[in-house]
């Protein structure tokens, strides 16, 4: 089959949210756990779509209808670089050629990018979809993010008292431990160490979510942040669908395999149980080694977030 490629367009939107849809119901198949909105409500998907016209996007045709898209999604500063992402509703194709289709749209739109100046090029997909993340990889992306649910079945854990902690203040310290955390190996990201911030971003947290704290003599020594899951940075297809978020956990580095970890997360799910949550919601990176193996044993992956370097001399 012969393959055009063009310009993504206002015209392309209606076979863009059929073919998401696809490709969405197949993960569903496969981790039932995940809300049906995403297909119930195409219009959700296609008005975000047609948000992002503007930016670059490229279609491919084939025998007159459409067989994949890609468009730009955000632009900002990572790492140092100027980077572009593309979310998960912003790209499919189907399931015939997938991996040639793929890198036929990431060849089109990634030399706009560099031409841009933008050297990261990021990409939300599904995890659930082999081929697409063989093909990626294949395209020299690694993954830096994975977006994790589970549902409310039992954890175990250490017989130790949980606070409901409604004082954030007395959080600072550990949360800048926890920040200074990411800077180690192997993750290496630099978040926010400054305690003015790190207590601006407690008092924020504290108007919509609650805390979650493991004290030890007297000193809190593990926290969860827990919240309904309505961030726009993260976890978009579980945006209005009743879905809670652990938006932050630490654990004291020597309080880990103790099972003071389960004991967080089993609280964390009798908190979502109770404020009438239909599943909980985590996204770590991958090169935590300590979270992320945490996370990957508890709850099960629907999205990865991979990256790739482009030289910036080019």
């Amino acid at each position: 089959m012969e393959y055009e490629l063009i310009p993504f367009g206002k015209e392309h939107v209606d076979g863009a949210v059929e073919l998401f849809a696809e490709n969405y119901t197949r993960e569903r198949e496969k981790l039932p756990l995940l809300p049906v909105r995403a297909v119930a409500e195409p219009d959700w998907i296609a008005d975000s779509l047609m948000q992002r016209l503007e930016e670059p996007g490229v279609a491919v045709l084939g025998e007159g209808r459409l067989l994949g898209y890609m468009i730009t999604g955000l632009r900002f500063s990572f790492k140092g670089q100027q980077a572009a992402a593309c979310p998960e509703f912003a790209h499919a194709a189907v399931e015939e050629d997938k991996a040639v289709l793929y890198q036929l749209m990431y060849m089109a739109l990634a030399g706009k990018w560099v031409a841009e100046g933008i050297h990261l090029h990021i990409l939300f997909h599904l995890a659930g979809d082999a081929l697409l993340k063989e093909t990626l990889f294949q395209l020299g992306f690694g993954a830096i993010l994975a977006e994790r649910l589970r549902d409310f079945s039992p954890v175990g854990g250490a017989d130790v008292e949980i606070v409901r902690e409604n004082d954030f203040s007395r959080l600072i310290d550990l949360e800048i431990e926890h920040n200074g955390y990411y800077r180690k190996s192997p993750i290496f990201i630099l978040k926010d160490t400054d305690r003015e911030f790190m207590a601006a971003d407690l008092e924020e947290h504290g108007l919509t979510d609650e805390f979650l704290v493991y004290y030890e003599e007297g000193e809190p020594a593990a926290c969860f942040i827990m919240g309904e899951s309505a961030s726009d940075e993260e976890g978009f297809l579980l945006r209005g669908t009743n879905s809670a978020q652990i938006k932050s956990a630490f654990v004291k580095p020597h309080l880990r395999g103790r099972g003071i970890g389960k004991s967080m997360l089993r609280h964390a799910v009798e908190w979502a149980r109770e404020h009438g949550f239909e599943r909980l919601f985590v996204e770590h990176e991958t090169a935590n080694f300590y979270g992320g193996n945490f996370w990957r044993r508890h709850f099960s992956p629907y999205m990865f977030v991979s990256m790739r370097y482009i030289e910036n001399r080019i």
